[in-house]
């Protein structure tokens, strides 16, 4: 079983990715299930939209995001109702692309309800996306070690491994329990994935080996549509994996971290 933790739906100027791209796009690789996350803060689809669109498609699992400026006891509570009726398996946050750091005491009630019913929170870290404006250090992994030490049992996912941070990434996820890294977004955006960008890839991946000491906090993602599945599931297979580190990348950690019932 493959599970891509970390897709989205997508407009890039004239052209919008949807659920049946993303369906087709799964079957051209092999994959059998994809998170769909919402980013209406990166002018994307909203919770709600996402939802909607994960009801419809079971292959598609749905994650919300919630915007910093408007955060508020009622949208938490929304959320949280989300998360306990099993119509999305996580929230996303995006700092940098808004101006916030994930230690900002205004989200703590959301953290609290997430480590409390279990449910984990996903960060972007490393760096933004071109054409975007934000301050890098609030995307550097460093913050998420101050957010784990306050929520122990918060499960947490740094998207992106914290690149180009990543011996900082693997620092705070050797450290912190349940701190987890997905391995999505490193490549250029709307390109083919040549070998020898591969390469750095895998070499990147290795020195974060050597400080964790192994893969099994990794989670497969690709960051669809900026990716094919298909050349990014070619690149991450590429990594020295045991048999054991190659089940929890590219399904179980998925499976157990988002509560699926896959």
């Amino acid at each position: 079983m493959i599970i891509d933790s970390h897709t989205h739906n997508y407009k890039d100027g004239d052209k919008e990715y949807t659920a049946k791209d993303l369906l087709a796009s799964m079957d051209e690789a092999g994959i059998d299930y994809s998170m769909l996350i919402a980013d209406s803060t990166v002018g994307g689809e909203s919770t709600e939209e996402v939802v909607k669109t994960c009801e419809e498609n079971p292959r598609l699992k749905a994650i919300g995001s919630v915007e910093y400026k408007t955060i508020n006891d009622s949208k938490v509570g929304k959320l949280v109702g989300y998360l306990k009726d099993g119509k999305i398996h996580g929230i996303k946050l995006y700092p940098g692309y808004e101006d916030f750091y994930p230690f900002d005491e205004k989200l703590f009630p959301l953290y609290e309800q997430c480590q409390e019913i279990g449910k984990p929170v996903i960060f972007h870290t490393g760096v933004l996306q071109e054409g975007f404006s934000g301050l890098l250090k609030q995307v550097h992994p460093l913050n998420i070690d101050e957010v784990a030490n306050k929520f122990p049992e918060l499960k947490i996912v740094m998207a992106h491994f914290g690149n180009p941070w990543v011996i900082d990434a693997a620092a705070v996820t050797a450290g912190n329990k349940n701190v987890y890294v997905d391995l999505s977004g490193y490549f250029w955006v709307f390109a083919p994935i040549p070998q020898k960008d591969i390469y750095l890839f895998v070499q990147d991946l290795t020195y974060f080996k050597s400080f964790v000491g192994d893969f099994k906090k990794c989670l497969f993602g690709t960051d669809w549509p900026l990716y094919s599945q298909k050349e990014y599931l070619g690149a991450v297979k590429q990594l020295p994996l045991s048999d054991e580190e190659r089940d929890l990348v590219f399904w179980k950690n998925a499976k157990e971290i988002f509560s699926l019932e896959v």
